[in-house]
C-alpha cells in the first residue's frame, strides 16, 4: 500500500509541474519585444544581447559539473549549486593561496541564490552562469577576470518575463566563513580575520549584526583582502551589510532589497577585489582599498616607513638590506635624543653612591629622603627622568616600524640572506632572535647605570623577555630590532670613550 501511495504521489507531482510550467508560467520573450520596462537599470554596452546567448530553462534537476576559470594569476572553481566559488586560488610569488577554501561549508562564498542550480559557460576570461527560479525569474551572472590585476567584474542580470513584479527581499551574496591565507599564517589566521566597511574612505571593523554599507565592504586577514565594490553610487546607497560569526567563522553578507518590474529587467553591477593586501598595489586602483591596511596608532608614520622601505628596496633589490639601511638612517636622525638619554643615564650612574648614602641615612624618614634626593638632583643638574623621556619620544617611530613590518605583505616570500628565505615568517633556526637577545644583554651591561639589585635583575631579564617575545615574530621585524640594538651599542661605546662626566659633590645634611 505504501509503495502504491508513493507511486501515485510521484505521478501527481510530475503532472502538476508539467501543467504549471506549460499553462501558468508565461513563456520568456526577448527584451526587445517586452516593451518599455518600469525603470529598469540600463545595461552596459554590448551586454543586452548576452542574456540570450543560452536558452532559458527550468531549474535543473541534475547537478551540473564544476567549472574552472583560469588566467595568469587566478584559478577559480565555480560551483553550479548557487553559483558560488568552491576555490579561489591565487598564484603569488611561486606559491598558491586558496582564499575560499572551506571544506564542508555551505553556502559557498559568493553564493547569491543557494537553492538554484546554475548552468555555467566560459568565454576566455569570462564565466556566464544562468538559471531560472521557480517564480519565473531568470538570472544571468557574469564573472570577468581583469588581466591587469585582482579587481574583477561581477554582475547580475535579473529578468522577469511574468506579468507581475518580483520582489527579492534581503537577497544577499556573501564571502565566508573566514578567508584563506598562506600556510605560514594559518596558525594565527583565525584571530586576524575582520569584516570591514568604509565611511569617507576610512575602514571600520564590523561586529556581528547589521550595518550600513559605505563605499565598499570587505573581509580580510593580515595579508589578503576580498572586497565588494558597487559599480554605481545609487547601488551602494540601496545596500546593507550583515555580519555573522567571529574569527574564522566570520561571514560578510551584502544585502539587497530589489523589485524586478513586470516584463522588465534589472542589472546589478559590482567589482570584486580578491588578492593580496599590499598598500601600494591597492592604491593603484584608486578605490580607497588601501584603507584596509592596518598601520596601527601612528598611521602617517607607518605609511612613510613603508614608502621608504619600497624606495630602498628598489635600490638594493633586497627588502632585508632596505630594513637595515632604514633602521640606521632613523637611528642617525634620532641621534640627539639618544645622546641626551645616554648622558642622563651616565649622570644617574655617577649619582648612585650618593643616592645609596642618602637612602641609608634617611631610611626611617621617607619625606626627608625625597627632599634630599631632589636637592641632590638640583645641585648636580640631573633629571632622574632624563634617560626615559627621549625614549618615550621615540616610541611612535618604533611602534610605526613594528606595525608596518608586521603587516607588510611585500615581505611575504622576500628572501634576505643565507637561511632566511622569507622575511614574513620566523627565522627557521631562531638564530636572529638569539643573537638579538645577546646584543640586548651586552647593551644592558654597557649602560650599567643601576646598582639596585632588583632593578639590575630586571635589566638583565628584559633581553630574555624580548628573545622569547620575538621568537616567532617575522624575520624582518627581528632584523629591524637587532639592527637598532647594534647601532645603539655603537653609539654608547663611542660616548663611553669620549665622555667622562665629573662626579658631583654634595654635603650630607643631618
Amino acid at each position: 500500500m505504501e509503495n502504491k501511495n508513493l507511486l501515485l504521489a510521484i505521478i501527481l507531482s510530475v503532472g502538476f509541474l508539467f501543467f504549471w510550467s506549460t499553462f501558468v508560467i508565461p513563456k520568456y520573450a526577448p527584451p526587445a519585444k517586452l516593451g518599455t520596462p518600469a525603470a529598469p537599470a540600463p545595461l552596459a554596452a554590448g551586454q543586452a544581447g548576452k542574456s540570450m546567448l543560452y536558452p532559458a530553462h527550468a531549474v535543473p534537476l541534475v547537478n551540473q559539473p564544476e567549472s574552472i576559470l583560469r588566467d595568469e594569476l587566478n584559478e577559480i572553481v565555480l560551483s553550479p549549486k548557487g553559483g558560488g566559488v568552491h576555490h579561489w586560488r591565487l598564484k603569488l610569488k611561486g606559491r598558491e593561496v586558496d582564499l575560499a577554501y572551506a571544506p564542508g561549508v555551505e553556502p559557498l562564498p559568493l553564493t547569491a541564490f543557494p537553492d538554484a542550480v546554475f548552468t555555467i559557460r566560459q568565454h576566455g576570461r569570462e564565466a556566464v552562469m544562468q538559471t531560472t527560479l521557480q517564480n519565473g525569474l531568470r538570472i544571468t551572472q557574469w564573472l570577468t577576470l581583469n588581466p591587469a590585476g585582482y579587481l574583477h567584474d561581477v554582475s547580475f542580470l535579473l529578468e522577469n518575463p511574468t506579468s507581475q513584479p518580483i520582489q527579492l527581499k534581503d537577497w544577499d551574496w556573501s564571502w565566508g566563513p573566514g578567508l584563506g591565507t598562506t600556510v605560514s599564517e594559518q596558525k594565527e589566521n583565525s584571530g586576524l580575520i575582520r569584516a570591514l566597511s568604509t565611511v569617507k574612505m576610512k575602514a571600520n571593523v564590523l561586529k556581528p549584526g547589521d550595518h550600513p554599507f559605505g563605499e565598499w565592504a570587505a573581509i580580510d586577514n593580515r595579508y589578503f583582502l576580498v572586497a565588494f565594490l558597487p559599480a554605481s553610487p545609487d547601488l551602494a546607497g540601496s545596500l546593507s551589510l550583515h555580519v555573522e560569526g567571529a574569527k574564522d567563522k566570520t561571514i560578510l553578507k551584502v544585502r539587497h532589497n530589489v523589485t524586478v518590474p513586470a516584463r522588465g529587467s534589472l542589472r546589478v553591477p559590482y567589482q570584486i577585489y580578491a588578492g593580496p593586501k599590499g598598500y601600494t598595489q591597492l592604491g593603484h586602483y584608486h578605490k580607497g582599498l588601501e584603507a584596509a591596511v592596518d598601520f596601527g596608532w601612528f598611521s602617517s608614520l607607518g605609511k612613510l616607513v613603508l614608502k621608504s622601505v619600497y624606495w630602498l628596496q628598489s635600490k638594493t633589490k633586497n627588502y632585508g638590506w632596505a630594513i637595515i639601511i632604514l633602521t640606521i638612517i632613523l637611528q642617525i636622525l634620532m641621534l640627539p635624543l639618544t645622546i641626551k638619554s645616554f648622558r642622563a643615564t651616565m649622570a644617574m650612574k655617577e649619582l648612585q653612591p650618593q643616592i645609596a648614602a642618602l637612602q641609608k641615612a634617611y631610611k626611617s624618614d621617607p619625606k626627608r629622603l625625597n627632599i634630599e634626593m631632589m636637592n641632590l638632583y638640583k645641585k648636580s643638574g640631573t633629571n632622574p627622568f632624563g634617560g626615559c623621556l627621549p625614549m618615550l619620544l621615540q616610541l611612535p617611530i618604533f611602534w610605526a616600524l613594528f606595525t608596518t613590518l608586521r603587516n607588510a605583505y611585500e615581505l611575504q616570500g622576500a628572501p634576505f640572506a643565507g637561511w632566511i628565505k622569507d622575511l614574513s615568517v620566523a627565522d627557521p633556526f631562531h638564530v636572529l632572535p638569539i643573537v638579538m637577545g645577546l646584543g640586548m644583554l651586552l647593551q644592558s651591561r654597557m649602560s650599567g647605570a643601576v646598582t639596585d639589585p632588583t632593578q639590575r635583575q630586571m635589566m638583565y631579564l628584559m633581553p630574555v623577555i624580548f628573545t622569547v617575545m620575538f621568537w616567532s615574530f617575522p624575520s624582518g621585524l627581528v632584523l629591524y630590532w637587532f639592527t637598532q640594538s647594534l647601532v645603539t651599542m655603537g653609539i654608547q661605546w663611542g660616548m663611553l670613550r669620549a665622555h667622562r662626566p665629573k662626579q658631583p659633590t654634595f654635603e650630607l645634611v643631618k
